[in-house]
This record gives structure tokens, C-alpha cells and sequence, in this order.
């Protein structure tokens, strides 16, 4: 049986238990160990509780967006291979309407790229991937509608009655120079009254008496001499609803119901009606409706002069009529 030893505290004025000091000792680190042990036990209900949460968040997060990645990636491959056998099939359509290469995309022109880069760079992976999808969509229904020209024309290519040589696309003008490029179709102002008007064509800037030639085979369905509005013109019918003008003319050469060849001369570039110069005005309508006829010279333009072409015709904000 272990002796317990009492001795009197003066300082605190009462008898207390005598304990050793290996025995104190011991006590000590018990209470040590057990405050570590309870320290270790609240930092990790801290650590679950807390500051794990946000990892987890943001392992869930990487995990939604590489599952993401992956369908965007499946999705935009696929895209990738329709729109490269869609582009084989253009090219050689094209080259069956207008007998030469078609021109180069890199050649047209295109704005906004650094702008699109900055904003790519700035955005965080969600925008990144919602974008993505977004584009990958609107990229699969372009895609579709590609298709179904690109079949429209097939069923016209194989209609026996159409004949690429029909098709307007030389420009109307012998020795035409780009600099003589006017205003095209589009919202204009009339060099005489200084207001703006819907205006239906082009005007290309030529020496009066310049031959005018037809744009494509087909029938003249009008020949008309005035001294007013388009002056002396001709219209000629080209099927499937294609239809050419050449107004302000000074003579004429053909007459209605004649037949004409691509590069027939139908008469002389003048001043007839109400033009502010001499020069031609030239027309194409498809199905009745004005058509900017920059998009048919590609017969007679080189990719980069179509394209100074385009930006000149577009950009000129008065006509000469």
C-alpha cells in the first residue's frame, strides 16, 4: 500500500498532498500531449470544414471543364472535316461556273482580329468555353446551309438547260481599270438633287464611246432610247432568273429577241440620260431583286483586285446617276 505524505502550505494556509516532482512531471506532459492531440483533432475538423471546401470546388470545376474540353475538341474536329470536304466541293463548282481558281480567303479582307485575340486572352475558362460552344453551333448550322447550296447548285450544274456560259461573270468593259470603279448597289446620293436613293447597280467610269460587252450569253428581252433616267439601255436575259442592264449607253448594236454570246459588243459607253459623266451602269438582278455586281466579276478579277474592287464599290458614297 503506497504512503501518501501530507505537509502544511503556509502560503496558502492549508494541508496539502505532498507529490513528487517526477510525478508532477509526468502529469505535466500528460496534459501537454492531450492539448496536442486535441489542437491536432480541431485543425483537421478546420481543414475539412473549410479550407477543403474550395479545393474541392475547384477539382469538381477541373473536372467539368476537361470534360468539356474534350466534347468541344470531338465537336470542333468533326466541323473541321465537313467544312474541308464542303470547300473541296465548292472549288471545283466553282471552277465549273467561272473556269478558273476561286479566290483565296486570305486575300479578302478581315478586321477586328487583334481585338478578338485580347478578348481571348482576358477571358476565364467558362466564358472560354461557353464561347466555344456557341461558335461550334453557329459554325454547325453555317455548315448545314453551306450544304444546301452547295446542293442547290449540284441540281443546277446537272440541269441540262443551264450552260456556264450564260452566267454574267466578265466585267462589262473592255481595258477596265480598278480606278474607274463607281458606287454600287446600296443606299447612294444622287449627284444631282444631294439626296440619298436606293441605288440598283454600279457605275463603272469609262472614254465615251467604249465598248460594252455582254456579261454572259442569253437573249435580249429590251432595248430602250430615251433621253431620261437610264438613257439608251439593254437588257438581256440570261435564265434562271438572271438578269443584266447596261444603261447610259451612247449607241446600240443589238435588238430584242437577238441572241448574244459572253463578250458580244452591245454598243458604246455615253451620256444618255440623266448621268453625271459618261460611264456605264450595270446591272444584275436574280429573280427581280438588285444584286451588288462586284460578286460576279470573278472571271475577269484576280483575289486582290476583286477585293479593292469590293471595298472601292462599296465605300464610294455618291453615284454618277
Amino acid at each position: 500500500m503506497r504512503r501518501r505524505i501530507i505537509i502544511y502550505n503556509r502560503i496558502r494556509n492549508r494541508f496539502e498532498k505532498y507529490t513528487p516532482f517526477t510525478r508532477g512531471l509526468v502529469n505535466g506532459l500528460k496534459y501537454l500531449l492531450g492539448g496536442i492531440c486535441v489542437a491536432i483533432v480541431l485543425y483537421a475538423i478546420y481543414e475539412l470544414a473549410y479550407v477543403g471546401k474550395p479545393e474541392r470546388a475547384l477539382q469538381a470545376e477541373n473536372e467539368y471543364l476537361q470534360e468539356h474540353y474534350s466534347q468541344l475538341l470531338s465537336r470542333s474536329l468533326l466541323v473541321d472535316d465537313v467544312l474541308d470536304g464542303l470547300q473541296v466541293r465548292d472549288n471545283q463548282i466553282y471552277r465549273n461556273i467561272f473556269n478558273v481558281d476561286p479566290p483565296s480567303p486570305e486575300m479578302l479582307f478581315f478586321t477586328g482580329d487583334e481585338e478578338r485575340l485580347e478578348a481571348f486572352y482576358a477571358a476565364d475558362e467558362k466564358q472560354l468555353i461557353a464561347s466555344s460552344s456557341e461558335a461550334l453551333d453557329n459554325l454547325s448550322h453555317t455548315v448545314k446551309d453551306i450544304d444546301r447550296q452547295i446542293r442547290a447548285i449540284n441540281d443546277r450544274l446537272a440541269d441540262e438547260s443551264f450552260s456556264k456560259t450564260n452566267f454574267p461573270s466578265i466585267l462589262p468593259l473592255q481595258n477596265f481599270t480598278l480606278t474607274r470603279t463607281g458606287a454600287t448597289t446600296g443606299k447612294k446620293i444622287n449627284p444631282f438633287f444631294k439626296t440619298l436613293y436606293n441605288h440598283s447597280g454600279i457605275d463603272l467610269m469609262a472614254p465615251y464611246g467604249t465598248d460594252v460587252i455582254a456579261t454572259g450569253a442569253g437573249t435580249v428581252v429590251e432595248v430602250l432610247k430615251q433621253g431620261k433616267g437610264l438613257g439608251n439601255m439593254v437588257i438581256i436575259d440570261h435564265g434562271g432568273g438572271l438578269r443584266t442592264t447596261y444603261a447610259h449607253l451612247s449607241d446600240i448594236y443589238v435588238a430584242i429577241n437577238q441572241k448574244v454570246a459572253r463578250g458580244k459588243v452591245l454598243g458604246k459607253v455615253g451620256n444618255s440620260g440623266a448621268s453625271f459623266s459618261t460611264s456605264l451602269h450595270y446591272e444584275v438582278r436574280k429573280s427581280g431583286r438588285a444584286v451588288d455586281p462586284v460578286n460576279y466579276f470573278f472571271a475577269s478579277l484576280s483575289p486582290s483586285t476583286y477585293s479593292d474592287m469590293l471595298i472601292l464599290a462599296n465605300t464610294t458614297g455618291q453615284s454618277l446617276d
